[in-house]
């Protein structure tokens, strides 16, 4: 059976794809079997159908939209391929770039400009923002926090090792609350966003997981894609860490493009 058949059969199975569904499937792996990188208008047009008929396809696969759809079956192929004895270090350097860069692709176009717009009105109208980290993500909360520290902005950085006590007495008295958590499941990170929406605060959350329950309660939500979400084995070395430098780097970019923080 050859690779592309088996994908199709992968996908369609349990799906019950019209044919039309299936028209589309089978083109947008053939696509990618051919080295294609072709964008959902690209793809539409070429099918004579609409961006909607492929989004729909996608989400009955189980997948939020094309981007999702594309980047799993770029996973898919690349199981399936034998990669052979490690005879050096190129074949293995280009994998790892590929894997690299596909996941930090997948983590910005997951991204809509509207929640980039409301993370940066709301730092156009707070001065006082108060950070919150949980785990290993403590890393990327200190780091946003003396960005925008240097930047002029008054800011208090905790985490999940301080006490219930000293965040209820700390919250009330910013304006903004910015969260990160990988798994979005921490009680603790839970309970602040619960006492911060409460309080009247706008919560906003970077996380490795947009189906989470803190995703479910923050106003604004970025999602970085995280390999181990499935695995749950979080002290793997993947992009995720380096996506998710990159997003606040872009989002410190723009608010200094628009004139909303100033580099001194």
């Amino acid at each position: 059976m050859k690779k592309t058949e088996k994908l199709f059969l992968d996908y369609a199975s349990d799906h019950d794809l019209n044919p039309s569904e299936e028209e589309i499937l089978s083109f947008l792996i053939e696509s990618h079997d051919k080295g294609e990188q072709l964008s959902i208008r690209r793809a539409a047009d070429q099918l004579f159908v609409s961006t909607t008929s492929i989004i729909r396809l996608c989400k009955k696969l189980g997948f939020s939209g094309y981007s999702e759809f594309i980047f799993n079956l770029g996973l898919k192929v690349k199981n399936m391929q034998d990669p052979g004895p490690a005879t050096s270090l190129h074949v293995p350097l280009v994998r790892k770039k590929e894997e690299f860069l596909s996941n930090a692709r997948w983590t910005l176009d997951s991204i809509g400009e509207d929640s980039i717009k409301q993370f940066l009105d709301e730092l156009k109208q707070h001065n006082l923002i108060y950070f919150y980290g949980a785990g290993f993500s403590t890393l990327f909360s200190n780091y946003l926090a003396k960005k925008l520290e240097l930047y002029g902005y008054y800011v208090s950085n905790t985490s999940t090792s301080d006490s219930r006590a000293i965040f209820f007495n700390n919250i009330q008295r910013y304006n903004l609350l910015i969260i990160f958590s990988r798994s979005g499941e921490t009680a603790k990170v839970i309970e602040k966003v619960q006492i911060a929406k409460d309080k009247g605060l706008k919560t906003v959350l970077f996380t490795g997981n947009r189906q989470s329950t803190t995703a479910s309660l923050a106003d604004i939500v970025f999602p970085v894609f995280d390999p181990t979400i499935e695995s749950q084995q979080e002290f793997q070395v993947t992009s995720y860490e380096s996506n998710m430098f990159m997003l606040i780097d872009i989002l410190l970019s723009l608010a200094i493009e628009q004139g909303i923080i100033e580099e001194y």
